[in-house]
């Protein structure tokens, strides 16, 4: 599900405008699992027209602004832009579930520790926080998205401690 959000800033709102945005941009739904925001702003300063697009979904927000003379042009080329993020965003969430799909190999448990899997799921740092206060885990394992790594949250007396691997 998508759902788009229009702002004309001296500018007649246009339904001809509109429409065409929201086909250009309907097509990145298909990249996100969950339902995907897509805010668009035109704006005409003096002889430009500006063109700002943010699109939020699956914890990742990708922005786009472009200026040109023409308001459909800026449109493509906003469009263009964002094509190029959401391609990244893609290939590094294709990355992330090879690393979730990797198998578990069994072996013999000793009483003196046990194994828990944990669902690892992209989020900001922000978010991550905000899930792990309210949730009140022990830990948080989480593919941090500013990052591009796993993370680890823990609660240290009353400070909760965000833990950011360094590889050598």
């Amino acid at each position: 599900m998508i759902d788009f959000n229009f702002t004309f800033k001296g500018i007649e709102s246009s339904e001809a405008i509109k429409n065409y945005a929201e086909r250009k941009f309907r097509k990145f739904e298909k990249y996100f699992d969950s339902p995907v925001n897509v805010q668009i702003l035109f704006k005409r300063e003096k002889f430009r027209e500006i063109v700002e697009v943010i699109i939020n979904g699956d914890g990742e927000q990708l922005i786009a602004k472009e200026e040109t003379s023409d308001i459909y042009e800026a449109i493509d080329l906003a469009y263009e832009s964002l094509e190029k993020q959401v391609k990244k965003f893609k290939e590094r969430k294709k990355e992330f579930k090879k690393l979730r799909t990797s198998e578990i190999i069994p072996f013999e448990l000793e009483e003196k520790y046990s194994v828990r899997t944990v669902e690892v799921t992209p989020m900001t740092t922000q978010e991550a926080l905000e899930w792990f206060e309210k949730n009140k885990d022990n830990f948080l394992l989480f593919y941090n998205t500013d990052f591009e790594r796993i993370c680890l949250i823990y609660l240290e007396g009353e400070k909760s401690v965000v833990v950011i691997p360094e590889l050598p």
